[in-house]
């Protein structure tokens, strides 16, 4: 919210946000989540070994065989066995079957103020649904050539489109491929403001970009046109690709 007009943020830049009118739409409060661990592969791997045994009593014994055997196998209590059932039971329903560390799902729908929003439901954890959205991103924005945010957590990939922005659901999982999704990533993340502020910084420490120089305070703007000389020099195949 600036002034009496509400904006939504579109891209987030080194040192510049990019909104657009969010046309009257109901201001929300933005957080931040921080950069706590994600789940970890072994424990994704548990928690979809968990679904599937749930979805299989759900399918074969209905909900009461599935709260039973979560209170048998995992120590936990009635309610909290149900509430857990209920929210795998929901899941299932909506979505046709419950994502796991062979199968994503995708979903795509419009929010509130028009916006067409891309789930992609995958329990990897969030470091390796972070980087999957990186690439998913970079592949958008070479195939169509235009920009769009992409947020993950632990469970799932959030793309967020324009309201301008169509095309079948059934070409995404054709963006990305096995062989290539690494130099993706490279690509895709040197674009992020985050490395771009993890690498000027680890170039402080290291001495190779320096705050001061001659007693004076080394501009912040100057430290920047360094570290990005310093980036073209080390990955310069990669830099000239964006």
């Amino acid at each position: 919210l600036l002034g009496t007009t509400s904006w939504r943020i579109r891209r987030v830049e080194p040192g510049v946000v990019r909104v657009v009118d969010a046309q009257g739409a109901p201001p929300s409060v933005p957080f931040w989540l921080g950069e706590a661990p994600g789940r970890t592969v072994e424990l994704s791997e548990e928690v979809c070994a968990l679904r599937k045994a749930v979805a299989e009593r759900l399918g074969s014994a209905g909900p009461a065989e599935a709260t039973a055997w979560l209170r048998e196998e995992c120590g936990i209590g009635q309610d909290a066995a149900e509430v857990i059932t209920a929210y795998l039971s929901t899941a299932l329903a909506q979505l046709g079957l419950l994502p796991d560390m062979d199968t994503i799902v995708l979903e795509r729908f419009f929010d509130d103020s028009g916006g067409v929003q891309l789930v992609g439901h995958a329990p990897f954890g969030a470091r390796l649904n972070r980087a999957l959205g990186l690439a998913l991103r970079k592949r958008f924005c070479v195939t169509f050539d235009f920009e769009l945010q992409a947020a993950a957590s632990d469970d799932a990939i959030l793309l967020s489109l324009g309201p301008q922005h169509s095309f079948p659901l059934e070409r995404v999982p054709k963006f990305l491929a096995s062989r290539t999704v690494e130099g993706v990533v490279r690509q895709a993340v040197l674009t992020s403001p985050m490395f771009a502020a993890r690498w000027r910084w680890n170039l402080n420490l290291s001495l190779a970009v320096l705050r001061m120089r001659g007693g004076k305070k080394n501009p912040p703007a100057i430290q920047r046109m360094e570290a990005d000389d310093l980036m073209a020099a080390v990955f310069p195949t990669l830099a000239a690709c964006q």
